[in-house]
């Protein structure tokens, strides 16, 4: 585990929790501290007569840490504090033993690591099971699909202005019959459609009304569908990924991490990662999921680049990316962008659209563009605009320093999200 100042930041579930364990950084509140190769300790004196006592296990890569205050935020307060107390080196810090209730925790997480370790006997394969199980959870997503498609036709019979009037519980309703039927992708596009509803042209409402109804028909043709777009249909309904059958990772190439937007869906936090490969400009996006009060990995720096392993999930669409990141180094690159026009990003949108109906957006860069602040806009020299959405215009303007700009973001077809940017005749990273 990295354990500088900013990746230790990084690992906060939330910014709140980032800002408390600084508080906590005085020596004083902490009467004990201890270090050894093998985890991390100390005593955290709170507002009670008893100190918190907190450990952190040093012996995986990834974080494990274990406190006895009751926030149920991982890591916690008091586990980061004691982290970045340790990269500061601020404090005493001694050898003191663990107390039996993290050594007994240490303990318990090598036996665990060492079962999960140990080969097991691989059990032969059920191929009557397998077709058992898929065909009953085929019939789920059939029914529940048949279900929507019924419930899409009434909604449109009773006119889109009538969808304003109902209750949220008559969406959330319907997206809790399509979780049980094994079809979460389509539940969330359901749960998205009031935020359609103030859009007095309805146009948006039926775009997004015809993604759903394209996935009950993509379900009811589905065995005539060629198998990047059986895998497409089954990505928007959902379904889980199947890794194990994804064609074997391919030489390393030098890819640049664009930049990363981080999201809450439901109880689960994702991050979308935008990668280009140097060599083409192919564009991919790397998906992360985490439970909520978990922390995701440490964000890649936009702007740097990597020699990377990266795998495209086969779609008529390919976008999604898996990436052997094991190995990889991250450094500022000077590449200046190539100009690429307002209408060449409707033509790459309109292209996925095309293959892929149920994108929801594309990664792309635009430049050099002029930022106007009121409302935000990029517009370019032929004299196209796009909306720009949770960006700071003013941000952009003053790291323009005057200079039209590269902009990379996302682009649903409606705004464009910036996520990184450099001036025209610079390259530093935003």
């Amino acid at each position: 585990m990295n354990r500088s100042t900013e990746s230790i930041l990084s690992l906060a579930p939330d910014a709140s929790s980032a800002a408390a364990a600084r508080k906590l950084l005085s020596p004083g509140k902490w009467p004990t501290l201890s270090a050894s190769p093998e985890a991390l300790w100390g005593e955290c004196q709170g507002s009670g007569a008893q100190p918190y006592v907190v450990g952190v296990d040093l012996r995986t890569p990834e974080l494990a840490s274990k406190c006895s205050c009751p926030s149920r935020k991982f890591p916690c307060k008091h586990a980061l504090a004691l982290l970045l107390l340790e990269a500061g080196q601020q404090g005493t810090w001694t050898a003191a033993p663990l107390p039996d209730t993290l050594q007994k925790w240490l303990d318990g997480r090598q036996a665990r690591a060492e079962t999960a370790a140990a080969p097991k006997p691989e059990k032969p394969a059920d191929p009557a099971a397998k077709a058992k199980r898929e065909a009953a959870r085929s019939q789920k997503i059939t029914r529940g699909l048949e279900d929507l498609h019924l419930w899409l036709q009434d909604l449109i019979r009773e006119g889109l202005q009538a969808a304003r009037t109902r209750s949220y519980r008559d969406w959330d309703a319907q997206a809790a019959r399509l979780i049980d039927a094994q079809a979460p992708g389509a539940a969330r596009l359901v749960r998205q459609i009031p935020e359609h509803l103030p859009d007095e042209t309805g146009e948006a409402l039926l775009l997004h009304l015809g993604k759903l109804a394209l996935l009950c028909e993509g379900w009811q043709h589905r065995e005539v569908l060629s198998e990047p777009e059986r895998a497409q249909l089954l990505t928007a309904l959902g379904q889980p990924l199947d890794t194990a059958a994804l064609p074997g990772e391919g030489p390393a190439e030098q890819w640049t991490a664009m930049g990363a937007q981080t999201e809450q869906d439901g109880k689960l936090n994702t991050r979308r990662t935008w990668l280009r490969r140097d060599a083409d400009g192919q564009i991919g996006v790397l998906l992360e999921f985490a439970p909520q009060g978990t922390g995701l990995s440490a964000e890649w720096p936009a702007r740097h680049s990597a020699a990377l392993k990266v795998r495209f999930v086969p779609t008529a669409h390919p976008q999604r990316v898996l990436v052997d990141t094991s190995e990889a180094r991250f450094s500022a690159t000077s590449r200046q962008p190539a100009p690429v026009s307002i209408r060449e990003l409707y033509a790459a949108y309109a292209g996925a659209l095309a293959l892929n109906p149920w994108v929801e957006s594309i990664g792309f860069e635009i430049g050099p563009v002029s930022i106007l602040p009121d409302p935000p806009q990029a517009h370019d020299d032929h004299g196209d605009a796009v909306p720009l959405l949770d960006a700071d215009p003013y941000a952009l303007l003053a790291h323009s320093a005057g200079q039209r700009m590269h902009v990379f973001g996302e682009w649903d077809g409606q705004a464009f999200r910036p996520l990184s940017a450099v001036p025209e005749r610079r390259g530093a990273e935003s």
